[in-house]
């Protein structure tokens, strides 16, 4: 399974800086200034390791690291820091950081501490009893969400099918799956205005998923 990166950090060179970083190594890093866009990552499960800038303006790390920590206890998170010392350390760790990698950033060190924490992130996936029992692979997962990122408004479970090159049954599996973890939202309506059984149709949850929900229903 591609390890999936994600990191979060008010100055976009540093956020090049990782992106080239990881494309060395070719793992998956998305990234972004936005705490909101971030913990949305950790609710949709997109990423396997975050890490976290400890000074950020808006929201600071260390409230990202106790918001991300009560959305995923799997995810392994990090902390971006130019200081160090026991005292942050422990205010690191309370707050649910698994490890910190100091700024400036350097290819060497991300890359081992990056090495490392994937091994943690195998170990953390194997106790993850509850996918593994009911058959979801993550990697498909993913590949469902990101279709359904791509689509303008709510599809139902063919268009879906069709964009990720499922079985219409493995399709209708994991978008109940996601749907029923309230990762996406379901909502029914008739296609096209024609008569006939309503279908069910999914979209990403969110603001501008419902307001496309209402286009589609008329």
């Amino acid at each position: 399974m591609p390890l999936h990166i994600g990191a979060i950090d008010d100055d976009r060179s540093i956020l090049y800086t990782l992106e080239a970083m990881a494309s060395t190594e070719g793992w998956r890093m998305l990234t972004t200034s936005e705490p909101e866009e971030c913990l949305r990552w950790v609710k949709l499960d997109e990423v396997d390791i975050l890490l976290v800038d400890y000074h950020m303006p808006v929201m600071n790390g260390l409230h990202i690291i106790r918001k991300a920590r009560e959305l995923s206890a799997k995810l392994v998170l990090i902390a971006l820091t130019v200081e160090d010392g026991e005292e942050l350390a422990s205010r690191l760790t309370l707050a649910g950081a698994d490890d910190f990698i100091s700024k400036p950033i350097r290819l060497a060190d991300f890359t081992a501490r990056i090495r490392l924490h994937e091994k943690l992130c195998a170990h953390r996936e194997q106790l993850n009893w509850e996918e593994r029992k009911k058959g979801v692979s993550k990697d498909t997962m993913r590949k469902v969400l990101e279709k359904l990122k791509e689509f303008p408004s709510p599809r139902d479970c063919d268009d879906v099918a069709a964009a990720c090159g499922l079985a219409y049954v493995t399709a209708h599996r994991y978008l109940e799956y996601l749907a029923d973890r309230g990762l996406i939202v379901r909502s029914a309506g008739v296609q096209d205005g024609r008569p006939g059984r309503p279908k069910t149709y999914y979209a990403i949850s969110g603001p501008s998923a419902l307001a496309e929900e209402k286009k589609e229903n008329g």
